[in-house]
């Protein structure tokens, strides 16, 4: 069985890969292509897509975020640690394996239904960081799982598969920097301590597949834009950080592969959907204890799960039309899928997907706020809190000095991801680098194909 290391490295398109002379790493792999993404191109779908082979609305994962509320089906699956009121709402992040409908390439069951084992034993397995992996995705599995306090402390942390797996890791690269994967100190430092990570998990566990998630590029793509001229040192302190890792694989003569999962859009404008859904009635607030408003979802009928490019719009049965009538007006919106055929042509007709699906414009992106004043905006609003707010928010990688909290102005944001436009250039496409021959297709390869791809060559010699 060969041996694989596939390293996703978020934001990683074809444009960045190509700095010649500067990226020794990235220029190595003698095989090239770009990926095409599914829709939307964020991190869970197109993570689910990669292992699973299928479109969202075959693996379920339609988002970053599912919209849980009065869905048991759903709530059995969630992280009730922290913050369940709401996360029994809408919920980002959910790291339960059991959320994907369809097997990842490597599953046993799989194999043997469709006949296509030929391996002599099991695929031994490894993903590190990458989502929706707990408890059994891998034989071996290590995701950030910060423990939140009764005082509001954040402590870092992971979870492991075997337990003892991160111990192991924290007593030689010390405790994960959960403050580097994400917020306003969003940095390479969490990068290296994942890639570091990788190369003890490869040295002392037999794994015949190794799948590691590499976040470093997003944040500034995010900050920044990406057209920014300091995003080529970006690029290079990347290729130095994965040296190391990819090195020692090919030096126990296995293959390394380096994708990206999604190519980043310049971003001028931000839209607010659940404003304009709550200024015409259909969204309806209730106060907190402290007097903030937060989503009434039991009276609102129609409110908008917004993550980066996508928002999925939930209305109660026969007042669609109505939210329809609101949100065609917003600009930045280029296209409401409002039928099941309409969200079929997207690869989006799921049950779990909105009564509607906006797509915005690439120059474009959605802010989930439903506040018309800052007075009415809950604490959590102006933290990184992630499992809270019934969206994603790129804002919360810039802090405000004046206010000691996260910025609220979505100007500052200058990159998203999501759409990709079909007259995209095809080096501003996800690139696929490999040590072993590519699947063939005309221009891109499908993001769907990789799990075919990568299952073929693990059963090669």
């Amino acid at each position: 069985m060969r041996r694989i290391c596939f390293i996703l490295v978020a934001g990683l398109d074809g444009q960045l890969a190509t700095r010649a002379g500067r990226t020794p790493t990235l220029n190595s792999f003698p095989y090239r292509t770009v990926l095409a993404p599914v829709l939307p191109a964020v991190t869970c779908t197109m993570q689910a897509t990669l292992t699973t082979g299928l479109a969202p609305a075959k693996h379920g994962i339609i988002a970053n975020g599912l919209y849980t509320h009065d869905n048991p089906a759903l709530q059995r699956h969630l992280d009730l640690d922290n913050f369940a009121d709401f996360r029994r709402q809408i919920s980002f992040w959910e790291q339960s394996n059991a959320l994907l409908e369809a097997p990842r390439f490597w599953s046993p069951a799989l194999k043997a239904r469709t006949r296509e084992d030929r391996l002599n034993r099991p695929c031994r397995t490894a993903m590190l960081f990458w989502q929706q992996s707990m408890p059994d995705a891998a034989d071996i599995i290590l995701t950030p799982k910060p423990r939140h306090t009764p005082e509001g402390r954040t402590l870092a942390a992971c979870w492991s598969r075997p337990a003892a797996l991160y111990a192991e890791l924290e007593a030689k690269l010390g405790s994960f920097p959960l403050s580097s994967y994400w917020g306003p100190l969003a940095g390479p430092a969490a990068s290296r301590w994942i890639l570091e990570a990788a190369r003890q998990v490869w040295r002392n566990y037999p794994v015949d597949l190794q799948m590691v998630y590499v976040p470093m590029l997003d944040y500034n793509l995010q900050r920044w834009g990406p057209g920014h001229p300091a995003l080529a040192q970006e690029v290079c302190d990347l290729d130095a950080l994965l040296a190391p890792l990819v090195t020692q694989v090919r030096a126990a003569g296995a293959t390394a592969i380096v994708a990206g999962d999604y190519a980043m859009n310049a971003v001028t404008t931000s839209v607010a959907p659940n404003v304009a859904l709550r200024r015409a009635g259909l969204l309806r607030t209730q106060a907190d204890p402290q007097g903030k408003l937060l989503i009434d979802f039991q009276a609102s009928t129609a409110l908008a799960m917004a993550d980066h490019q996508i928002a999925h719009v939930y209305c109660q049965p026969g007042t669609a039309a109505g939210a329809i009538h609101v949100l065609e007006k917003l600009d930045g919106v280029e296209q409401i899928a409002r039928s099941d055929a309409q969200k079929r042509q997207l690869g989006l007709d799921h049950p779990r997907s909105g009564t509607l699906v906006l797509l915005s414009r690439p120059d474009a992106w959605f802010v989930h706020d439903w506040w018309l004043a800052e007075d009415e905006k809950p604490a959590w609003q102006f933290g990184v809190d992630i499992h809270r707010k019934p969206g994603y928010d790129p804002r919360e990688l810039f802090f405000d000095a004046a206010r000691r909290g996260i910025t609220q102005d979505p100007s500052l944001v200058k990159g998203s991801h999501g759409v990709w436009p079909a007259a995209l250039d095809v080096n501003r496409r996800p690139v696929l680098l490999s040590d072993a021959p590519l699947p063939t297709h005309d221009s891109a390869v499908p993001a769907a194909a990789c799990a075919g791809w990568l299952s073929t060559l693990l059963e090669s010699a």
